[in-house]
């Protein structure tokens, strides 16, 4: 009977303690993604200034190289973080949201390089659309906190 005490308490912390470290786990992700989702979202609305500025003058152009590889990076670092199952549907869309905005980077870069920056060839870009979708999924995000 003992043994049977023991075992089953045991089972019992050791539960306890997954429960425990799946809540880290998720507020850890929470936390992460939403630290992203600020940086994006600040780099993007730096990035559309920048484009706004560098439609007068060009010398801006290295700036805005310099958003765009930050903002890829930080795209790159997030797609490799691992969601836990409960937040698997926003780190999915998070990913492709991600994956559009550095194919449209990558096209923008072209556009810069082969036109430079006109207002026409930033407003075709999507960038900010793009950023938006990112930041509406904050509010699902912040959801995970309470489950």
């Amino acid at each position: 009977m003992m043994i049977t005490a023991i075992v089953t308490s045991s089972m019992l912390m050791l539960s306890a303690c997954s429960i425990v470290e799946q809540a880290n786990q998720s507020l850890s992700y929470v936390s992460g993604a939403t630290d992203y989702i600020n940086q994006v979202s600040s780099a993007g609305t730096e990035l559309q200034q920048l484009a706004a500025d560098a439609i007068n003058n060009p010398d801006v152009t290295g700036q805005i190289q310099e958003k765009i590889d930050l903002i890829q990076a930080e795209a790159a670092e997030f797609s490799e973080m691992s969601a836990p199952a409960i937040g698997e549907n926003i780190h999915e869309n998070l990913v492709s949201y991600n994956n559009q905005l550095t194919e449209v980077m990558n096209e923008f870069e072209t556009s810069i390089a082969e036109q430079g920056i006109t207002a026409e060839n930033w407003e075709k870009t999507g960038i900010p659309e793009l950023i938006n979708n990112i930041n509406s999924l904050k509010e699902p995000l912040s959801g995970l906190q309470t489950e």
